[in-house]
Parts: structure tokens; C-alpha cells; sequence
């Protein structure tokens, strides 16, 4: 078995000036659901940030395996548990991918996991 790990980090400034701005925009990034779950947050452009790094840090962990961008993999956020990552074009059954997001005022980071069977 072998351990993949992809990681990310970004600066919150740059989605809170999208929001700002253009916080229809948001919308060609994020799936609907993504969306709907950062607008509910008292600070938006925080959880952008995170469900961002999220999604890079996916991508980044199945790079060897798979060619995906961030419309490719969605972040399910709830309230009372761990988000949990879709990757469409992949059955995801195949993994069990772990996420941790992180923030802080200035920036947003997450980690992704899995073990795989080669």
C-alpha cells in the first residue's frame, strides 16, 4: 500500500476580493452547493478559501493517477462533520480520500489523503 498526500495553500485576500468585486464569478468556480455552503459562513471568503484549497489539494493527490481540474472534485461541507471530497470522473469508491481544511484571517489551507494498493 502506498500513501498519497497532496496539500495547498492559499491567501484568503484573493477570494475576498473576488467576492467583493464579483461574487457571481464565485459561481463558475464552485459547484452550487460549495457556493451556497461558503455564503452561509459569517466569513465567506474564508470558507472560499478553504473549499478552494481543498480542491487543489485533491487534485495534487491524485495527480499521479488522474488528470482533474477543480471542476472535476466537490467539497460536501455539513455543519456537524468532516467535509467530504466527489470526485466526478472517478469512482470514488476506488478511494477513501481524508480532508482536513484549515484557516486563519490571512490564509486557508487543507491537506488531502489516501492509501492506495499498487
Amino acid at each position: 500500500m502506498n500513501l498519497l498526500v497532496g496539500t495547498d495553500i492559499e491567501s484568503v485576500d484573493r477570494f475576498k476580493k473576488i467576492f467583493n468585486e464579483d461574487p457571481t464569478y464565485l459561481k463558475k468556480l464552485f459547484f452550487e452547493t460549495e457556493y451556497e455552503y461558503a455564503i452561509s459562513k459569517a466569513n465567506p471568503a474564508q470558507t472560499f478559501t478553504g473549499i478552494w484549497c481543498a480542491k487543489e489539494a485533491v487534485i495534487k493527490l491524485l495527480s499521479t493517477i488522474i488528470k482533474l481540474t477543480t471542476r472535476n472534485v466537490e467539497i460536501i461541507s455539513s455543519i456537524n462533520s468532516s467535509p467530504n471530497v466527489l470526485v466526478h470522473r472517478l469512482n470514488i469508491k476506488d478511494f477513501n480520500i481524508s480532508i482536513s481544511i484549515s484557516h486563519t484571517k490571512d490564509f486557508a489551507t487543507a491537506t488531502a489523503i489516501t492509501l492506495i494498493n499498487e
